[in-house]
């Protein structure tokens, strides 16, 4: 057997940040020769940097079909014992005046890259009795005010989840979903100042009817602003990759607990009147 056949290899994508960089990172320091997607040559070599011998850093754009093909044609031959499905995008505001192109890129990248990188990589991890995870979000199963389009694509993520799991079930590919809470990262930043320039495009009518989202809570949180670390996602995607039997679901956090409680537990109307 030679020593490629012996790797057990997995792609990460998102791997540039927060979530996805601290995965590509316990992976490999786990065992696994991690393939870390990442879009910049910035992101490359600061993964490089780490000096990690099995963490390779891939060109990566899971939107982009040239990438996925390219790295697909540097992985053939190998059987892939892990595929992690990270990398994401949140556009907040309004939905009623969200562009309709900001909602459509949304879903490029929460959902149809991730299905564009399971249709393409699906046989080799069949091949390696390998496992997909997915990585959700609370607005998976929760809508926020003003997080509209993206719980519509984490929504979209979660039911494409369920059904590919049990498609898969009996050809040895497990899939777990990992719901993540408010995460220390900078990918709300990122949004919020992506929203407020959004937010220069909207009628004036936009802050009459609405208010401004984001000059009341600077954290683009769902509640108070208590963050979890990426690296306790990180160690539960590892143990999702490695326990015997992994779940259908993780929740990461103590606010993902606690939403998960009230979605279960309170009618949609004391929701309602809770967020508003």
């Amino acid at each position: 057997m030679t020593e490629q056949t012996q790797q057990k290899h997995v792609i990460v994508s998102g791997a540039s940040r927060g979530i996805g960089r601290h995965t590509a990172i316990a992976l490999a320091e786990a065992g696994f020769h991690v393939f870390a997607g990442v879009r910049t040559l910035e992101a490359a070599n600061s993964l490089a940097a780490l000096e990690l011998d099995n963490l390779s850093p891939v060109t990566l754009d899971i939107t982009n079909s040239a990438d996925i093909a390219a790295l697909s044609e540097a992985l053939a031959g190998r059987e892939l014992q892990g595929l992690v499905n990270n990398a994401g995008n949140a556009a907040l505001g309004p939905l009623e005046f969200l562009p309709l192109d900001e909602i459509r890129s949304e879903f490029e990248v929460n959902l149809f890259g991730h299905i564009a990188m399971i249709q393409t990589f699906l046989p080799q991890l069949r091949a390696g009795r390998g496992r997909i995870i997915n990585i959700s979000s609370i607005s998976g199963f929760i809508g926020f005010p003003f997080f509209g389009a993206y719980a519509a694509s984490k929504f979209a993520l979660e039911g494409l989840s369920d059904s590919l799991r049990r498609e898969l079930k009996q050809v040895g590919v497990a899939l777990s979903l990992i719901q993540p809470g408010n995460i220390d990262t900078d990918i709300w930043q990122t949004s919020i100042t992506k929203g407020q320039s959004l937010e220069e495009r909207f009628s004036g009518a936009a802050k009459q009817i609405y208010g401004s989202r984001f000059s009341r809570n600077e954290n683009g949180s769902y509640g108070p602003a208590v963050k979890s670390a990426p690296e306790n996602v990180a160690e539960v995607v590892v143990h999702a990759m490695t326990v015997p039997a992994p779940k259908a679901r993780y929740l990461v956090g103590k606010d993902a607990r606690r939403f998960a409680r009230l979605r279960r537990f309170f009618s949609d109307a004391a929701l309602d009147k809770r967020f508003r």
